[in-house]
């Protein structure tokens, strides 16, 4: 029985140093090439995937900024392959700490701060013709088949415009408590001319329900005030319900 186990402990040590070896010296450049999902795209990489950097990250067209990263080793012996991750931009950056499992469809994201301009996003992260400033504080979202399941931490978005929206809005707070089951965010406006109070939450894959009120805020404009009139529900008082999911 001893010798069972200690020949178990010699198996996994020897299939770590692999895994580890393996990491440590695989070229950056062929790993991109091999599994990078389509649109991605990097330019001017150096160092291996255990720890390199790059002149510029692109998506679908749309440059992401400078990336580096380096791996974190522990990781590996669970099968979680992870890294700390930074994105710099002219206009902000990104930093974080990512992995995903060898052994399910699960990516994980820990630590995230981000500063940046949603205008200079791809679309596939968000709508043409969105603009504003975001600042994202996420201390974990975990993702499964790359949809969210689990989201924590807090993000502000300054002067949001947005498309068919003749004004600006905002600022705007999103607030995802650390609470077990389906991921809930609270949305609050914290001045400008709308006021929101809403919430939006992810039931399942692919699947989203977002409520709110909405009234008028900070000295409406008289083409806002209008304009609600023709939102959602009425409660009185100039405020209304909106209510969209991704159900038909």
């Amino acid at each position: 029985m001893t010798f069972g186990f200690r020949n178990s402990l010699l198996v996994a040590a020897g299939v770590a140093a692999l895994l580890v070896g393996l990491v440590t010296l695989f070229p950056a450049r062929l790993a991109l090439a091999w599994f990078a999902p389509p649109g991605v795209v990097a330019w001017g990489i150096e160092g291996t995937v255990w720890r390199g950097r790059a002149t510029e990250l692109v998506l679908e067209g749309r440059s992401l900024g400078r990336p580096s990263w380096s791996a974190r080793p522990a990781r590996l012996l669970a099968l979680t392959p992870t890294w700390d991750i930074e994105l710099n931009r002219p206009e902000g950056f990104i930093r974080a700490r990512a992995g995903f499992s060898l052994l399910r469809d699960r990516q994980h994201i820990r630590d995230l701060e981000a500063a940046v301009l949603l205008q200079t996003l791809p679309p596939a992260l968000v709508p043409i013709g969105t603009a504003g400033q975001a600042r994202i504080s996420l201390s974990r979202l975990d993702l499964e088949r790359g949809w969210p399941t689990m989201i924590v931490g807090r993000a502000t978005v300054n002067a949001l415009d947005l498309p068919g929206v003749i004004m600006t809005l905002g600022p705007f707070e999103f607030t995802f408590p650390d609470t077990p089951g389906t991921p809930v965010g609270e949305i609050r406006s914290v001045g400008g001319p709308l006021a929101v109070d809403g919430r939006i939450e992810l039931p399942a894959l692919g699947r989203w329900q977002f409520s709110a009120e909405l009234g008028p805020g900070e000295n409406p404009p008289r083409e806002l005030i209008e304009g609600l009139a023709f939102v959602g529900e009425d409660l009185g008082g100039g405020r209304r319900r909106l209510e969209l999911s991704s159900e038909p």
